[in-house]
């Protein structure tokens, strides 16, 4: 089987953007490529595409490139403005930290309603890149000794057109594309050999650790949230959207004890009996939520807040009895003892919102003990 290309974020892009940027107007170097910091000690090199240097500001560019990955934003040329100032514009859709300040401009998505990583009226950056990016700006700053205010302006000129191949404006992102990627890096998604991989690691796990339980977290957060829970992560793979062909991998494999961890997102569409949560194979989630939240006794005016939710995350903040949590925790557990139909393997869940409600099912920390 040939194996797929990696490709990078356009957080990754923008990264390079910038840093290629600061090299030209801090230290006059027109430079071809850069290296940037990841998170979990990973470096990229991203080639840059053009710079053009002013009086006292750097415009630089790089071309998306995706990989194997079938992204729209494959292609697409990322440009950021460096420019040294007195004092920062005016702008509240911006990100300030200390001498730092990041914007975005044409192209560049802007946040209209609840329920998003970043608050109403912000641009669509996602903390992740954002925290990347500045983490970057502050590691070379402190290499040179700069103390110079930084503003960095990030546009996207075929953003907007790009942007109507996207769920952006349904979500609540109008006038361009977010500033995406948890990693930096972007791993390409052909579903079968990404299963086929999947199951891979899976089998290479159990037979190297001899240990009968095994971790399932839907995404990167999913993990960090295992990390910052205090669970052992040495049996732990990202599975995806692949809940029903995990469980029966899992199962045949050998493991005996299933842990499910993840954002409430993907949780909720398991506790409405959905097995693969890709957009594209089913969608309920606002759904699920309103038939629990009646479930559990929430009042009429919670209901209908419920069900004009725009995203799952928004949802949650409506919930008043906080039990629900649990209860949609037990669901994922319910729902996917009857896909599995094995009484001798054991699943718990442990979900959570970007708020930090949490769900935990009804013996989950039993079996975190009998490990």
């Amino acid at each position: 089987m040939k194996e797929l290309k990696s490709g990078y974020t356009t957080g990754s892009c923008v990264v390079a953007s910038t840093l290629a940027g600061l090299y030209c107007i801090f230290n006059n170097e027109f430079l071809k490529n850069i290296e940037i910091s990841l998170p979990y000690d990973k470096n990229l090199i991203i080639p840059i595409n053009r710079i053009k240097k002013r009086k006292n500001f750097v415009t630089t560019s790089v071309i998306k490139y995706s990989g194997d990955d079938p992204d729209v934003t494959n292609g697409i040329e990322i440009f950021t403005k460096i420019k040294i100032v007195k004092s920062f514009t005016e702008d509240s859709k911006g990100y300030k930290d200390e001498n730092i300040f990041i914007r975005g401009g044409r192209g560049v998505g802007v946040i209209t309603k609840k329920g998003l990583q970043q608050p109403i009226g912000k641009y669509a950056i996602n903390p992740k890149p954002l925290e990347i990016l500045i983490k970057n700006i502050k590691n070379f700053l402190g290499k040179y000794n700069i103390n110079e205010k930084i503003e960095v302006l990030i546009y996207i000129p075929k953003g907007r057109e790009i942007a109507k191949k996207t769920f952006n404006e349904k979500l609540g992102i109008i006038n361009g594309i977010s500033i995406l990627g948890t990693t930096g890096i972007l791993k390409p998604m052909s579903e079968e050999a990404l299963k086929d991989s999947l199951k891979l690691e899976l089998k290479v796990l159990h037979e190297n650790s001899n240990k009968d339980w095994i971790i399932f977290s839907f995404g990167n957060y999913g993990k960090k949230y295992c990390e910052d829970f205090g669970l052992d992560t040495s049996n732990l793979i990202v599975i995806s959207n692949y809940i029903g062909y995990m469980l029966d991998c899992a199962i045949e494999i050998g493991y005996k004890k299933i842990f499910l961890v993840g954002h409430i997102g993907k949780a909720i569409k398991i506790a409405g009996g959905i097995y693969n949560t890709h957009s594209k194979i089913a969608d309920a989630r606002i759904e699920i939520m309103l038939a629990n939240a009646f479930e559990i006794g929430e009042k009429k005016e919670i209901l209908y807040k419920i069900l004009s939710s725009n995203t799952v995350e928004e949802a949650c903040e409506y919930i008043e009895n906080k039990e629900f949590f649990n209860l949609i925790a037990n669901k994922v557990v319910k729902k996917s003892n009857e896909y599995i139909k094995d009484e001798s393997i054991k699943i718990e869940a442990l979900i959570f919102s970007f708020k930090n409600h949490i769900g935990i099912s009804e013996n989950f920390y039993k079996m975190v003990k009998d490990l």
